[in-house]
This record gives C-alpha cells, sequence and structure tokens, in this order.
C-alpha cells in the first residue's frame, strides 16, 4: 500500500492502527469514490512488472492515481483476464524450446505420506496423538495421476519431476512415483540431513541421489534451505545489486568448497507463496541483475533438473528415506491436534461410506460416484489440516471448516443421502469463546418471554451475538443475545431474537448443543404458534438408532425467548463443565451459529458458588 501515494491516502483516512470499535463509525466517512478507488488500487496493486508495461490500461491507471470512473475498473479487470490468459501459453513456449522444465504438484496438494498412510506420521514424532489409521496409498496414486493427465492437457506432454505438496516424502511414496513415471522429485535439506548416516556434511546436499525402496526407485534432489529463504525473506530489503552479487558469492563459496571433485547442483526452491510482492519494484532488479551475472559467469551454469540428471546420473544411493516434510521434517502441522485428528476421523468415515456405497449394487449413475470421489480428493488437500489446529489461525477459519465439511457433505448428497450429523458440527471447536460477561451469581427469572423487571437476568452470562466488527460482514442475523445462568437446581437460557416481526421463520429451529459429560439437543422452533408450546432435549450422541427424547414445558416466548432445563435431566453434578452453542436451522441446513466457532461455557454451580463470587 505505502508505495503508492493516493492508495496510502485511503489507508491514512481510515487510520493505520485503530481499534476495532471504530470501524463501524469510520466507514461512513467512505464515500462511493473512495470506496471505487479502494477497488481500483486493490486490484491495480497486484499486477507485475512486465504487465505494468504490456497492457496500456495498467500504466494509465497508475498515473491517473485517483477519481477512478467504473470504465476505469472495468478497463482493469479485463487487462487481468488477458494477463491470465497469457500465462499458459507463455510456458508452454518457453518449456518447449527447452528454457525451463516444469513439473508438477498432486493435484489438490495433499500431504501424500499422510494419505499412504496416516499412521507414519509417528516415525518422526513418537509422541504424537493420532486419529483412527488412514492408509489409502490408492488415493495418494489417484491425485499425481490427475495432476499429470492435466499437465499432459496443457502441455502435450508428461511430466518428468515433482515437488511433492510440502515437501513430504516417505519411502511408501517412492513406488507410487516410480509408476506414474516420475524420473525425480525434490524436499528439503532437512530430509537429506535425516536419511544419510551419522554426522552428515553439507557437502552432500549438493548432488542428486538415487533413493529405493524395494524394487523400486526415483531421483530425489534437496533444496538449499539459506539460499532459497534469501530470497525469499531477505533480498527483499536489500539493494538489488547487492542481493544478487551475495547469492554468486553464495554459489562460488559452494563451488570451491566441494574441490572440483564433481559438478555440483544447487536446488533453490522457494517455499510456496510468491516473494515477489515484497520487492520494491516486484523482484525485477534482483532477478534481472542475478541472470545477467549468471549468464557472464563461466563457473555458474543455469540447468534444468532433467538436463543435469542426464548428464550426471546420481552416483550415490539413499538406502532410507525419512518421513517427513520441509516444515521441522515432520508432519505436525497436520496431524495431531485435536482439531486435525477430529477433520482425519471425519475424512475417514466419509471415505468409507462411498467406498461400501459404490461397491454395492447401486442404482446411484456411475457420474454422481465420480463426483463424490472428486470430493473426497478435494478434501485431501493439506491447506484444509494447516488452518486446523493452533498452528496456524487467519479471519477465514470458520469459513475453511465450514468448506471442509461441505466437500464431505457432498459425498452424501450427490448418492441422494442425508448428511450425517458428524459433518454438521464445526471441527474448530477446540476452545472456549469469552463471553462478554461471566455468571456473577444465581438468578431466578419468571418464564414468561418477556423483560419483566431488570433484576431477572442481570447476573447471569451475557454473550453478545453481534461483535463490534460484525456489522462490516453482515447486517442481518437472527439473535442480538444470548444470556445463560443458573440456580441450584436449573439451567437458564434467555435468547433476544432480532427477526421476530418478520414473516420468513417458519421451519426455523432454534437448537442449543450443550456438552456436559454427555451432548444434548435442546431444540424448539424459531417462531411459536403459542406460548405454551413445548421444547425438547434430545440425547446428541444416541446409541441405537433412536433418539430419545424429552418433552419440557418450561420455555415462553414473546419479545424474548425463556426456558429452564433441571440439571437432573442432564445428568450433571456440581462443579462439572458445560459448554454449549446456539444453533440456527432450517432443516439440515445451519443458518447461523452462535458463537461463530468455539463453546459458551460455565460451571454447575455448588451451594458456595454465590459465597465464592461475592467474595471476588
Amino acid at each position: 500500500v505505502k508505495p503508492y501515494p493516493e492508495y496510502w491516502n485511503l489507508l491514512l483516512k481510515r487510520g493505520v492502527k485503530l481499534p476495532e470499535y471504530r470501524l463501524d463509525d469510520l466507514i461512513h466517512q467512505f464515500n462511493s469514490q473512495d470506496f471505487r478507488d479502494l477497488q481500483v488500487w486493490f486490484n491495480l496493486t497486484w499486477f507485475g512488472y512486465r504487465a505494468r508495461e504490456k497492457k496500456p490500461a495498467v500504466g494509465e491507471l497508475l498515473k491517473k492515481g485517483r477519481f477512478f470512473s467504473e470504465a476505469d475498473k472495468a478497463a482493469l479487470l479485463r487487462a487481468q483476464l488477458e494477463t491470465i490468459q497469457e500465462v499458459i501459453p507463455l510456458y508452454k513456449s518457453i518449456r518447449d524450446r527447452g528454457q525451463v522444465e516444469i513439473t508438477i504438484s498432486p493435484f489438490y496438494h495433499p500431504i501424500l505420506p499422510l494419505l499412504i498412510n496416516s499412521a507414519h506420521a509417528s516415525r518422526a514424532m513418537p509422541q504424537v496423538s493420532l486419529p483412527g489409521s488412514f492408509a489409502h496409498p490408492e488415493d495418494a496414486e489417484a491425485q499425481i495421476r490427475k495432476a499429470i493427465d492435466y499437465y499432459r492437457a496443457l502441455f502435450g506432454a508428461n511430466p518428468l519431476g515433482m515437488w511433492p505438496s510440502e515437501g513430504s516424502v516417505s519411502p511408501e511414496l517412492i513406488p507410487i512415483v516410480q509408476r506414474a513415471g516420475i524420473r525425480w522429485m525434490a524436499s528439503d535439506e532437512g530430509i537429506l540431513f535425516k536419511s544419510l548416516p551419522g554426522e552428515a556434511s553439507r557437502r552432500s546436499l549438493y548432488q542428486p541421489y538415487r533413493v529405493g525402496c524395494g524394487e523400486s526407485e526415483v531421483v530425489m534432489a534437496f533444496r538449499d534451505r539459506n539460499l532459497s529463504d534469501l530470497i525469499g525473506f531477505t533480498y527483499s530489503k536489500n539493494p538489488p545489486e547487492a542481493s544478487a552479487n551475495d547469492l554468486v558469492n553464495h554459489l562460488r563459496n559452494i563451488q570451491k568448497s566441494l574441490n572440483g571433485d564433481r559438478d555440483p547442483l544447487v536446488l533453490i526452491a522457494l517455499d510456496g507463496e510468491n516473494p515477489w510482492e515484497y520487492y520494491p519494484d516486484g523482484g525485477r532488479g534482483f532477478l534481472s541483475t542475478l541472470y545477467s551475472k549468471l549468464s557472464h559467469d563461466s563457473n555458474l551454469k543455469t540447468v534444468r533438473m532433467d538436463e543435469f540428471i542426464g548428464e550426471h546420473p546420481p552416483r550415490e544411493t539413499l538406502n532410507f528415506l525419512h518421513s517427513g516434510s520441509w516444515i521441522d521434517q515432520n508432519f505436525r502441522i497436520w496431524i495431531g491436534s485435536p482439531e486435525e485428528n477430529r477433520a482425519w476421523d471425519c475424512l475417514k468415515k466419509t471415505r468409507s461410506f462411498l467406498k461400501t456405497a459404490a461397491g454395492k449394487e447401486s442404482a446411484v449413475p456411475r457420474e454422481k460416484q465420480q463426483l463424490a470421489w472428486e470430493e473426497i480428493y478435494i478434501a485431501e488437500g493439506s491447506d484444509w489440516f494447516w488452518w486446523f489446529g493452533d498452528d496456524f489461525t487467519s479471519d477465514n477459519d470458520e469459513e475453511f471448516d465450514r468448506l471442509f465439511r461441505m466437500h464431505l457433505s457432498n459425498v452424501y448428497l450427490f448418492l441422494g443421502e442425508n448428511v450425517p450429523d458428524y459433518l454438521k458440527t464445526p471441527i474448530a471447536l477446540a476452545h472456549d469463546v469469552k463471553s462478554t460477561m461471566e455468571p456473577l451469581g444465581f438468578i431466578a427469572p419468571a418464564l414468561d418471554g418477556r423483560i419483566t423487571h431488570f433484576f431477572e437476568w442481570p447476573e447471569a452470562g451475557y454473550f453478545n451475538t453481534r461483535p463490534l466488527r460484525s456489522s462490516m460482514y453482515r447486517a442481518e442475523g437472527f439473535v442480538s443475545g444470548i444470556y445463560y445462568g443458573f440456580d441450584l437446581k436449573n439451567l437458564y437460557f434467555r435468547i433476544d431474537p432480532l427477526l421476530r416481526k418478520q414473516n420468513n421463520l417458519e421451519g426455523l429451529e432454534f437448537r442449543i448443543r450443550l456438552l456436559t459429560p454427555r451432548e444434548w439437543i435442546i431444540s424448539f422452533p424459531v417462531k411459536y404458534a403459542a406460548e405454551e408450546q413445548p421444547f425438547f432435549l434430545l440425547d446428541g450422541r444416541p446409541k441405537s438408532g433412536s433418539q430419545t427424547s424429552r418433552r419440557l414445558t418450561s420455555i415462553a416466548s414473546g419479545s424474548i425467548i425463556e426456558l429452564a432445563i433441571p440439571f437432573a435431566d442432564l445428568e450433571i453434578h456440581a462443579k462439572e463443565k458445560m459448554e454449549f452453542f446456539l444453533q440456527v436451522q432450517k432443516g439440515d441446513l445451519e443458518l447461523e451459529r452462535y458463537p461463530r466457532s468455539g463453546y459458551l461455557s460455565c460451571v454447575t454451580p455448588d451451594q458456595e458458588f454465590q459465597q465464592i463470587n461475592w467474595q471476588v
């Protein structure tokens, strides 16, 4: 943002750093022109330096800077599409003339060793807690085959090399790669050093290896992590000439350290995300200077991997290949946490269902079965598991969770079956959500569906369902707040609806999912025909095919909804933890969830609860 004064001014108008509660007020300071300028700048700054030169619309808008029109925006979006459409033909052209080698990764970016057998994660993490074993090498093979087929459709030839997702490898992957016709694959130096016996020297890094498993073998090369990270994270902060000189000097020093006993191979592989947006000029100065220096240095040569292997076949064999990825040489990012393990269990259950259904004499058309298998392959992608657990988080964790379960749910829908409950509950539930206010004391509300007097709910717990930033994302909702509290005998809930006067509430249902030592579902309609209508307490995890329920009448609906559930019916005792969330359902479809992820929680009170809270 900052390199572009007009873009930067828009950020300054909003404020670079400000508390979230101010965003709703500040949004009114921006007019339609501001938002249009923001839209154009957001798209404009992602164009690389070549596109800025070749596309007149891009250069003209950069000069204009502000007061963009709808016609300007449309021209920019056309330039985007034109640029994207030129990428594959350009890649094919430079590939066909031998200037580059284009490799593949498995189609939906799965962690192949975990598809082959998730239990293999314990090799590098002996103490890890793992889900039930997921062991489907045929899926790993399918993911590679799909990538090869797509490559062939684009370039009219088969790929020779592969970067397995996240550099993840294991011995069992070797036969699969060989059968697929892949000649070589690459991973991180950490994998090599854990695969070599004894203390490994860095001299061992700069050569290809034969890697065997049984009767199968494939060639592997391992990246120099330091050089890769210099390009990815360091050189963007330094002058292009100095950065290019530094990299060339590193390469010369590597060459000297090997004493000329062979032609060394230095593999540089950047970590996933493209680093060029962090360079002031998109990387142009650094890349141009670097390639110029390499072209004029008789001792350094850029080379395709297939070319190098053809001229310099591996002289050494790895008889052992460590099972791991480029991150810590293990698979902890994608398996081992409660959320990740639950996601693997969901994947395993859904795949087992599909396998069983596909193996029967079924009326489900073959096309539907193929669509269902595609959903499984999509759900095997590594990025779903990347965002589960505590390692990484984003503003979109709930969406990733929902989309992952949506793909698995589609398997059932394609086969004409109902979606099971285990795919209706968010996976990312391993944390409590802080209430706006915790319960402070016992309450005794009159269950009449009205705010009778102030002293009914003041010491209850309270959760504001519309946090300070929520109106920027969704203007409507079903509930404005949730109150919860207790006396010694009952658990109380109060729900403050937002849409009570609208006519589109037919068929909608509130469900409070309550986790005590058991799991319960408290179910009642959003729109009541009469105040005396009952609600139902359902066993959330019935042991048999039928779901037991209890009919309760301690509920009232008016301007608010109030209800009480006896602790005896919940089979819960003093000082036991309760966790819950509220859903708005229409049949099997979840319309809203409060909180969006996680639980609200409290502890069942005992006789001393009120006294302790008063002392505090």
